[in-house]
């Protein structure tokens, strides 16, 4: 079963702890013909693409990627601290004749793939380390004048600007970039922007590194 990730997850909740990523890496030494391949596992797709940049940018890795957390290990920390789960691993374990037999030993397993994984990992925790954090305490309120969008200051002190996506009235897609200088509260106005879409915020620190993940409200 899950015991272990669940235990976890309970001690965590009882101790205060605030996880905001979980990269989950299970079965990554297997390659058939050789490939340096796997999948990303994951339920937020900005940990995705970081990861898919990461093994581009610092490792050999061919990454491949399912929306696949559900009874996993990860799972556990989706129930209690939702979208933040990433990690590597599954494909293309099906194929291997070793899975959960007592021939599953170090010498069946491709060190060099494991390596490539490790590369990945890595970097995918610095570059979410060195990223702004996902934003939090969004509302919309609409006017006459427009959306008033308003959000909790990064909790980190280079931030100024912050990218807006959002559905304009004519069902077309548009971003921005303003600038909030420091001590002004985050707000912004929107002008033109369709009933009931989503607005996303994310945070981009003055070194132009954007947050890993958008923080979204729906229009009223």
């Amino acid at each position: 079963g899950l015991l272990g990730s669940r235990e976890y997850v309970r001690r965590a909740v009882e101790t205060d702890k605030n996880i905001v990523c979980a990269l989950n890496n299970d079965m990554v030494g297997w390659a058939n013909n050789q490939r340096l391949d796997n999948t990303i596992r994951y339920s937020n797709a900005g940990i995705r693409d970081l990861q898919h940049a990461a093994a581009s940018l610092f490792s050999d890795l061919i990454t491949y990627d399912a929306l696949y957390y559900k009874n996993t290990d990860a799972h556990a920390y989706y129930e209690v601290y939702g979208d933040i789960v990433g990690g590597i691993g599954s494909y293309p374990v099906l194929g291997n004749p070793n899975y959960h037999q007592a021939s599953d030993r170090l010498v069946t397993i491709n060190h060099r793939l494991v390596a490539e994984v490790s590369r990945t990992t890595l970097a995918s925790i610095m570059l979410l380390a060195s990223s702004p954090p996902r934003l939090s305490g969004i509302e919309a309120r609409r006017s006459r004048v427009g959306v008033q969008l308003t959000w909790a200051a990064a909790e980190v002190s280079d931030i100024e600007d912050y990218r807006l996506r959002y559905t304009r009235a004519d069902g077309s897609e548009a971003e921005e970039q303003i600038t909030i200088l420091g001590g002004e509260a985050p707000r912004a106005l929107l002008e033109d922007v369709l009933d009931g879409s989503d607005i996303g915020v994310k945070a981009v620190s003055r070194r132009a590194l954007e947050g890993w993940d958008w923080v979204w409200v729906t229009v009223p």
